[in-house]
């Protein structure tokens, strides 16, 4: 008896395959009748219904980006890149590792990836990584990249046991030290501490204040700058006391000690001081809390500016990675899962303009602030002042900005031009609220 094997394109994605009782032994002998046994000899005639093609694209497409991942990170790690600043061999740069063989072959993984390029048999860093990835540059994101690779291996290498234990749980301070601070000061540096540094030097009567506060500051870099740029300003981070050990680390990498001191407390309810000429508040939860905004105003100096930049104002598509993410982890005093991320909660609200206008704060400017690192999430500048105690102030015009001139408020327009994203939701409004007629 000639046996003959159906062609597998023609019975794979067949929704009832058909009976193989016809290749079961040489006499045609009918299944066994036990589901398992059955579903075995099938498997051994007849492919799957599922296309294999498609299931190995998508698996392998996904574990070779997560190789050339873990191999950025072990070449940031080894600090490869400090090697790559003018063109190299592989064996040159290989006399640094003499213990290895892999340098050629990861060269051209890191070539794949985009950070290095061949030329004529040597590697030299791709733009991108001469300013991100060396060590030497005022941009490195070694801390950032760092982050990453400890959430790697601590939390997703390690999600099995989370699902059966339960979620890792971290130190507070460990867990600002190793992965909060070092990466939000790395991402702060790509763009949006630049921007909101230069509208605060804009602002009249800058080179003349003294005292600065960066309330929730964290790392410090927002008061560190402004202190490099103003000799005679004297800035006061405060945080949390698990926080500002880590400052004060920072404070003396750009060596301000002078200038720049820290204050550890809880903000929502200890003293934060007084008499500042400006206080910036920069994403943290003293920002979007119009609780807040009373203490701050009676914190600042007369004409003293309020800049809050935080993000929240668009609407976030949910990101399940950021989600399964935050369901992996939780702080060692936290009774136990902890939502993080999954709440959307929006900076400029109706209620918080309302709130700044009842303390009488005269809205300055607001602006889209880039950010690349939250490129997911649009970042808000906002401005304030605190009026003259005086009757008769004098009100000055604002500066002409990198964007276009500012309307003081009381000019009842619009206080900052529109961006290239379009307009700031929400500034007519502001503005209009906050005029001299209002009032």
């Amino acid at each position: 008896m000639c046996m003959t094997i159906p062609c597998p394109s023609s019975v794979r994605y067949l929704s009832r395959p058909p009976d193989p009782s016809a290749y079961h032994g040489r006499s045609g002998a009918s299944l066994t009748g036990t589901c398992q046994e059955d579903a075995i000899l099938r498997s051994f005639i007849l492919p799957p219904e599922a296309d294999p093609d498609e299931f190995y694209g998508r698996v392998n497409t996904m574990a070779s980006e997560a190789y050339k991942f873990i191999a950025m990170l072990s070449a940031v790690r080894i600090h490869i890149f400090d090697y790559l600043e003018t063109p190299v061999t592989s064996e040159t740069v290989a006399r640094n590792y003499p213990r290895s063989d892999q340098i050629p072959e990861l060269l051209r993984v890191l070539c794949d990836c985009g950070f290095v390029r061949e030329e004529d048999g040597t590697f030299v860093n791709t733009p991108l990584a001469a300013v991100f990835l060396e060590r030497d540059s005022p941009y490195s994101q070694e801390e950032y990249i760092e982050k990453l690779r400890i959430r790697t291996h601590e939390l997703w290498l390690n999600l099995p046991e989370i699902i059966r234990t339960g979620p890792v749980s971290y130190d507070k301070k460990d867990f600002f030290s190793r992965m909060v601070l070092p990466p939000m000061a790395a991402n702060a540096i790509t763009g949006r501490l630049q921007h909101v540094v230069r509208a605060i030097m804009e602002l009249p009567g800058i080179p003349q204040v003294s005292r600065m506060l960066d309330l929730g500051g964290g790392h410090g870099l927002y008061a560190i700058a402004l202190a490099r740029l103003n000799p005679g300003m004297r800035c006061t981070v405060f945080d949390l006391p698990e926080v500002v050990s880590i400052t004060r680390e920072y404070i003396a990498k750009y060596a301000v000690e002078d200038q720049v001191s820290t204050l550890a407390g809880d903000f929502f309810r200890d003293d934060i001081g007084s008499g500042y000429d400006l206080i910036l508040s920069s994403s943290n939860p003293s920002g979007k809390n119009s609780n807040m905004i009373e203490r701050i105003c009676a914190s600042l100096g007369p004409e003293g500016y309020f800049v809050n930049v935080q993000g929240g104002d668009s609407v976030k598509e949910k990101n399940c990675i950021s989600e399964l993410e935050g369901r992996m982890w939780r702080f060692s005093d936290e009774p136990g899962w902890r939502n993080r991320g999954e709440t959307r909660r929006p900076f400029l609200s109706d209620h918080y303009l309302d709130t700044l206008a009842q303390a009488d704060m005269e809205i300055v400017s607001i602006d889209r602030v880039p950010d690349p690192f939250r490129n997911d999430d649009a970042v808000t500048m906002i401005i304030c002042q605190k009026p003259s105690e005086q009757a008769n102030r004098i009100r000055f015009p604002m500066n002409r900005s990198v964007y276009g001139f500012i309307h003081p408020p009381w000019e009842g327009e619009a206080s900052c031009v529109s961006s290239s994203r379009g307009p700031i939701p929400g500034m007519k409004r502001a503005s209009a609220r906050t005029s001299a007629g209002d009032r």
